[in-house]
């Protein structure tokens, strides 16, 4: 299997012919998926697990659902490479929302669209176990461009998109402890830091595609 030809079914759906895995654990659904095998079986029960939390958290940052479908099915490639990585199964819920919120930020950023206010991590009435950053990050650096364009925000706007782009996926109320702001700060920060980051010249020009 290739990233390219991983396609999964819609969530709660089941591919004909596949063996349902229902009831097995985070820690063998990503050893058969992730594993040598690469079991299709196991993709589907991840993706009728998790793929709507895929969903949800895209369009809660503002995506429609033809980006959002977009940002969950990167986000199962990002598993796809990267699984293996992945010590603590049970932080699995994390990583996901961790990198789907990772990767609705940076398609909106390249499409240069206006992100809502709304905190996914809190709306959906669930907090995940955190995923550790120390074991396996989401995604490496940033593209040099992204980096050269973040370098030239105010810095607690750069602190700001990076939290919010951390792979421990912090609520509004966590990043507000952390810079030390008030929580319904954090929103409208969020928005003019994404607005001065898509007026940069690294961002503004056609010289950055987001491709990965």
């Amino acid at each position: 299997m290739t990233a390219t030809a991983l396609a999964l079914p819609a969530p709660g759906s089941q591919e004909a012919g596949a063996p349902a895995l229902v009831g097995h654990s985070l820690q063998a659904l990503l050893s058969r998926a992730c594993g040598t095998e690469e079991d299709p079986a196991a993709w589907n029960e991840l993706s009728r697990r998790f793929g709507r939390l895929l969903l949800y958290t895209a369009r809660k940052v503002g995506l429609n659902d033809s980006d959002a479908a977009e940002v969950a099915q990167q986000t199962w490639i990002r598993l796809w490479e990267r699984g293996h990585q992945i010590r603590d199964p049970e932080s699995l819920p994390a990583w996901l929302a961790a990198t789907a919120r990772r990767e609705s930020l940076r398609l909106a950023i390249k499409g240069k669209r206006y992100l809502l206010c709304a905190d996914p991590t809190t709306e959906h009435g669930e907090r995940f176990p955190p995923a550790a950053t120390d074991v396996y990050p989401a995604d490496g650096d940033y593209e040099p461009l992204l980096e050269q364009a973040l370098a030239r925000l105010p810095v607690m706007q750069q602190r700001l998109l990076r939290l919010l782009m951390s792979d421990n996926c912090p609520s509004y109320g966590e990043v507000a402890e952390i810079l030390r702001l008030p929580v319904g700060s954090i929103g409208p920060m969020r928005m003019r830091a994404l607005r001065a980051l898509r007026d940069t010249p690294e961002l503004s020009s056609s010289a950055w595609l987001y491709q990965r």
